[in-house]
């Protein structure tokens, strides 16, 4: 889109929004996202996407970079790339490489959390990657901006649910609350275009592993309510056997039974039962409406819509299992586990080594009940 068509436009969002006069908002580059790097010298590298307010130019935004010892300096740095002041005031995204997730990232954040005039709803994001190779990829089906189109991503992946949008504001009260742990949104790329991979895991600001993105629900179910969200759960088919319709041949039938339900309702709770033993337990329930099964299960019988409830009980307390047993091993600890014990502590308080050292020897008691609603006449 030419710039004479959408400078109006914009021009108009930025003046409304503010007390810079037009003549200041042409002489500035407006930040829009912000990649940070470590470089194998040990210097940082910023690769900030910008709008441009200049008629002339045919071009809305510009990507630009810099290097330096310090955030600060590396973006002083990418301002002698362009003729414009680079102006913080609007980040949508901070995307940070994965060296430098590894590093930590607070010191990034507290530079951006001293501006007052930086939005609270600036996200977080990791990439597989350096950020640089994330922003700077051209992909023929991206018609925005890039860091509109990132940003874009998590906002629709974070419909109806917490994660994975995680603001500078959520990051902070996670890294300075004792007990629990942050964990944000990995882009990659596949092909020639970014997608949101996996989950980071971190403790404190530190990136030490990840889980799969389709665990996001995981997250999501122990945080706050759900609704309106797709689940997807594989159980064994054994148990159901005596229940598929004879007109399925036997030879033609899979191991496993795929199911898909829709959650009209989620509750979660999480109490530590035995303080000396770190013993905790965690129930959830599910209220859901079945809408696929991958065979012909004969669903008219009562007794398999209950046999199917308790299947996926005991599929998602494996599932939950697992993936505890993995953040124990990193000692990380984002589903707060941490806080429960110190809320139980007399004085309130809980030191981060203390916590540290006894978060590996916790024992959770998952307790999962899930309710089938309705299941209609399934192929």
């Amino acid at each position: 889109m030419k710039v004479k068509l959408f400078m109006p436009i914009l021009l108009s969002i930025f003046l409304l929004g503010s007390c810079i006069p037009k003549q200041e908002l042409e002489n500035l580059g407006v930040i829009n996202a912000r990649g940070v790097d470590i470089r194998e010298d040990d210097q940082y590298e910023t690769t900030i996407v910008i709008f441009q307010f200049e008629e002339q130019s045919n071009e809305i935004t510009k990507i630009v970079s810099g290097k330096g010892n310090t955030i600060k300096g590396a973006a002083e740095n990418a301002n002698l790339e362009t003729n414009f002041q680079l102006a913080p005031g609007k980040i949508e995204l901070e995307i940070y490489g994965m060296e430098a997730a590894k590093e930590g990232v607070f010191h990034s954040l507290d530079t951006l959390n001293r501006d007052a005039n930086l939005p609270d709803t600036t996200f977080l994001s990791i990439s597989k990657t350096s950020a640089k190779e994330i922003i700077t990829v051209q992909e023929k089906d991206i018609s925005m901006n890039i860091g509109q189109f990132l940003h874009g991503l998590i906002k629709e992946n974070s419909r109806k649910s917490e994660f994975p949008r995680v603001t500078i504001q959520d990051f902070l009260r996670s890294f300075y609350d004792i007990g629990i742990d942050p964990i944000l949104p990995v882009f990659a790329l596949e092909g020639d275009k970014p997608k949101i991979t996996s989950i980071a895991i971190l403790q404190d600001d530190k990136y030490v592993g990840e889980r799969p993105a389709d665990e996001i629900l995981f997250f999501n179910l122990l945080k706050t309510p759900i609704k309106d969200k797709w689940l997807e759960v594989t159980i064994p088919m054994a148990p159901f056997e005596q229940y598929i319709e004879k007109e399925v041949n036997i030879h033609q039938r899979k191991e496993v039974l795929h199911t898909a339900f829709n959650i009209l309702k989620t509750k979660s709770r999480t109490t530590l039962i035995d303080k000396e033993n770190l013993h905790f337990e965690t129930k959830l329930s599910l209220e859901v409406d079945l809408f696929e099964l991958s065979e012909k299960v004969l669903l008219e019988k009562p007794e398999v819509v209950k046999l199917i409830e308790k299947e996926v009980e005991k599929k998602l307390t494996a599932q939950y299992e697992e993936i505890l047993e993995q953040l124990q091993e990193q000692n990380a600890d984002p589903f707060g586990y941490g806080v429960i014990y110190r809320i139980n502590q007399k004085d309130g308080k809980l030191g981060r080594k203390e916590w540290r050292a006894k978060y590996p020897m916790i024992k959770v008691d998952f307790k999962i009940e899930t309710k089938i609603t309705r299941h209609g006449t399934v192929d």
